[in-house]
Formats: C-alpha cells, sequence, structure tokens
C-alpha cells in the first residue's frame, strides 16, 4: 500500500513539474563576431580627442597616424594606437584585433 501511494505521489509531482525533480539545463550565453570599419574622416575623431585637437583626419597603414587638414595639404599632428582607437568607440565590447581596411581605413573586430 505504501508502495502505491509512494507511486502516485511521485508521478503527481512530476506531472506537475515540481521543481528540483526536472530542470532545465542552464543556457550558455551565445557570443557574436562583430566586425566595424572606422574612414579616415571617423578616426579623426578619434586623433582630436586622443592624439591632438588640431587633428582632422587618421589612416591606419599599420600605424595610425593623425593629420590636420590645412589649406597647404595634410600636416602630420601624431601618431595613435590602433588598439585603443577601436576601445574609444565601442568601450564596453570585447577588443579582438584589428586590421587594414579599404582606403586605409581602420577595420576592428569584437566579440558582443
Amino acid at each position: 500500500m505504501l508502495r502505491r501511494l509512494a507511486v502516485l505521489v511521485s508521478a503527481a509531482l512530476l506531472a506537475l513539474g515540481a521543481p528540483g525533480l526536472s530542470t532545465a539545463p542552464a543556457q550558455a550565453r551565445a557570443t557574436a563576431v562583430v566586425e566595424d570599419v572606422f574612414s579616415p574622416l571617423t578616426l579623426g575623431g578619434y586623433c582630436a580627442a586622443q592624439v591632438n585637437p588640431t587633428s582632422d583626419i587618421g589612416f591606419y597603414n599599420g600605424w595610425l597616424n593623425c593629420y590636420d587638414m590645412a589649406a597647404s595639404g595634410l600636416v602630420f599632428t601624431g601618431a595613435g594606437n590602433p588598439g585603443q582607437a577601436c576601445v574609444y568607440y565601442h568601450p564596453t565590447w570585447s577588443l579582438i584585433g584589428y586590421s587594414q581596411g579599404v582606403g586605409q581605413a581602420l577595420l576592428c573586430r569584437y566579440s558582443v
């Protein structure tokens, strides 16, 4: 008699979905790789904020060089760090790496 009662109680608990008896496995958070391209004019914003306030434009060609667009042409204003430029634009994303894009743009890869 006790055996039948135990079977009935456990069957009822399973049918009701009693906590602790059957739980779904924890879901892992999915991450995605995002690429963002920063043009020389966009890089000028980083250059003006972090390298030299007179900077208007920045070119990435192995390193980030900043320039002022003067009437006489481009005037070098300093060098910036391409990794720091990527973090400057997306400070909450995890930087994976960076490379050169078309037209000396900076291509940044993030894990979000």
